[in-house]
């Protein structure tokens, strides 16, 4: 399994607004959101060393903290292939985004 890189980690904030103030200060920006703003993309700009934050408001009963831990590699499916014959358990078989435009798969660790 090729990994390229920490494409970025997905916080769920008890303060959305707070959290976005803090990786402000942290040198990130906002990239964008959806999902009518309760989640925004953090960014430092720099596409050499990129460092991305994705920030999620709580709803009601969830637990603030990391939500998940995106990771980058050379080929999704293949990626998948060889985590499923390592015996990796994964929510979902590979599936297009709609919102980013990646191909994604989850894997629990």
């Amino acid at each position: 399994m090729k990994m390229i890189r920490l494409e970025h980690i997905d916080i769920v904030c008890e303060d959305l607004a707070e959290s976005v103030a803090f990786y402000r200060k942290m040198g990130l920006a906002p990239e964008g959101t959806i999902d009518d703003g309760t989640t925004v993309f953090m960014f430092n700009g720099d596409d050499d060393s990129p460092v991305r934050v994705e920030l999620h408001q709580a709803t009601e009963g969830q637990a603030a903290g990391v939500d998940h831990i995106a990771l980058e590699v050379a080929d999704t499916d293949d990626a998948y292939a060889e985590g499923k014959y390592l015996g990796i358990d994964f929510l979902f078989e590979p599936l297009q985004n709609m919102q980013s435009g990646r191909r994604i798969v989850n894997m629990l660790d």
